[in-house]
């Protein structure tokens, strides 16, 4: 998802137009891992893309458009459903990045590149269990942005 110097560097864009990041950013600095309040108050501030694009899923399933959003937050029933999960996404995260503003970070905080490594493995070995990682990580990815936009509860 997004890394520790993603989070210090837009934090850094924030404090740029006069927000206050000093409690945030000394967490950040502080913690072995990004904590989930530091992207919550860079979201509040500044729509993170990702948290856009896990929202667009959201509404393109909603209005009949696409079960990928489905797709990545059920459970996987048939295995094989993974590939053309993680298809789909990688396709979708690619068609979305021509949107934002910095697609290179979007596509790093979307695991684009994963995705395409697991499928390239995929093809090769015809082994499931990277797909099925991925998939799981994804999904996380995906709640922790809604729960950081208000859409689920924290655990």
């Amino acid at each position: 998802m997004i890394s520790k110097q993603d989070v210090i560097l837009l934090l850094t864009e924030l404090e740029d137009k006069g927000i206050n990041v000093d409690n945030i950013l000394r967490q950040v600095v502080i913690s072995q891992s990004v904590p989930l309040s530091a992207i919550k108050f860079i979201n509040d501030n500044r729509q993170l893309d990702l948290t856009a694009f896990y929202e667009r899923l959201r509404k393109n399933y909603n209005h009949k458009k696409s079960k990928l959003y489905l797709s990545i937050v059920k459970d996987i029933e048939n295995p094989i459903d993974v590939i053309t999960t993680l298809s789909s996404y990688g396709l979708q995260a690619a068609l979305y990045s021509k949107q934002v503003e910095d697609s290179q970070m979007f596509l790093k905080h979307a695991r684009a590149r994963e995705v395409n490594l697991v499928l390239a493995k995929y093809y090769t070995d015809y082994d499931l269990t990277s797909c099925l990682n991925l998939l799981r990580l994804i999904k996380a990815d995906l709640i922790a942005c809604e729960t950081i936009t208000g859409r689920r509860e924290e655990k």
